[in-house]
């Protein structure tokens, strides 16, 4: 009997041993980490406020209200309803849902559970795959941002070219754009600069310090071609188009006070429709802008000093990591189309009838047909509704 006890209390000694052994290497491991990558982990209360704020954002369970809901909602839309699936301008709507889905399914569970932790827990193999996930949906959100400034100018101030942005030409932009974005993301994978963790050790990114002439190299490149030449490209369409908005608006109003032709009251119609939602795309494009711009000015700064403060290098990290639930919540907030089509979408009849029997609606005076032949004053009511969500 008394052989049994000491052996049951040996056995508790080596498993007790063994548990703490296994502590100690995982200890160890991370230790290793901190040590080689430089590592400067944050106080617990840093890492739980972390999590949180990315929990609320979209990573776990309230991804339901925020980013992953609310994307994935906008591609459920687009599956159940064919009017909006045949608008070309829609499929970059619907490329930007897709990106946005793999950022809050594939990347930021990785950093919310580590900042749970407080230490990265899927070691070097995971922080290279979520470095070059993230970063390679968020340059494929960036290049579709930037394809719908292009078409946003096309709209308003190249009207007559509007015919060529076809379903065919569009479906191969959006191919263009993720090839583009691989090509932007992939050279770390195969040794142009690495991925490797954010100073604050949950999260993974490019290693922006990295002396090597080839990684400097590709860190100056990317800046350019992921940032400057994209925000430039954008900039330059929404000045022009806004420019044009006014003098179209300022067109159409002065226009009320005026007897049209058919063909002038639909283009003066249409152009009232083209610059709403160009205000939409421009307020997207804005905010897209204004949360990444941070997160780049830390990330250059640390190619010149990379002793940036610890608070400096996480909140523009942390701010960029919001970028995935905004479009949504832009749609709905703005898009009267796309309220209408949400509701629609989850509803039995699953119908927008009803929304376009509501739509604003717009009276002209006209005396002529589109061809410029007298047929007295009247008056004609327009709908403004259309299937284009941008």
């Amino acid at each position: 009997m008394q052989s049994d006890n000491n052996t049951t209390d040996v056995v508790q000694e080596m498993e007790v041993e063994n548990v703490t052994t296994w502590a100690l290497m995982e200890e160890d491991d991370w230790q290793v980490l901190v040590r080689r990558y430089d590592i400067r982990p944050l106080s617990s209360a840093g890492y739980m406020g972390c999590a949180i704020y990315l929990v609320i954002i979209g990573s776990l369970l309230p991804a339901g209200l925020v980013a992953t809901t609310g994307n994935t909602t906008t591609l459920v839309m687009f599956l159940r309803n064919r009017k909006l699936r045949v608008k070309p301008h829609n499929i970059l709507i619907l490329n930007l849902a897709i990106s946005d889905i793999g950022i809050s399914v594939f990347g930021y569970p990785l950093t919310t559970s580590s900042c749970f932790a407080e230490r990265y827990l899927w070691g070097m193999v995971g922080c290279k795959i979520q470095g070059f996930t993230t970063f390679f949906l968020a340059m494929a959100d960036m290049y579709t941002l930037t394809v719908i400034s292009v078409y946003r100018w096309v709209a308003i101030c190249r009207p007559h070219y509007n015919h060529r942005l076809n379903f065919s030409f569009t479906v191969k932009v959006v191919v263009g754009v993720w090839v583009a974005a691989f090509i932007t993301t992939a050279p770390p994978l195969v040794g142009m600069s690495t991925y490797i963790f954010e100073p604050f050790g949950t999260s993974c990114t490019i290693d922006w310090d990295d002396p090597a002439p080839v990684s400097v190299f590709y860190i100056y490149a990317l800046v350019l071609v992921a940032y400057i030449i994209p925000v430039v490209v954008m900039v330059y369409c929404y000045w022009k188009v806004v420019a044009r908005s006014k003098s179209l608006l300022k067109k159409v109003k002065q226009s009320k006070c005026k007897t049209l032709s058919l063909g002038e009251a639909e283009e003066a119609n249409s152009t009232m429709a083209e610059c709403k939602v160009t205000w939409i795309s421009l307020l997207m494009v804005s905010v897209f802008v204004v949360i990444w711009s941070p997160y780049t000015f830390v990330c250059v700064w640390a190619i010149y000093d990379p002793d940036i403060p610890m608070w400096l290098n996480t909140l523009p990290t942390m701010c960029a990591k919001s970028s995935c639930m905004l479009n949504p919540v832009i749609f709905y907030l703005t898009n009267p189309l796309f309220r209408a089509t949400f509701r629609a979408t989850f509803s039995r009849r699953r119908k927008i009838l009803p929304f376009l029997s509501r739509t604003k609606s717009r009276t002209f005076k006209v005396d002529r047909t589109k061809d410029g032949i007298y047929i007295g004053e009247s008056r004609v009511t327009l709908r403004q509704a259309d299937t284009t969500l941008f």
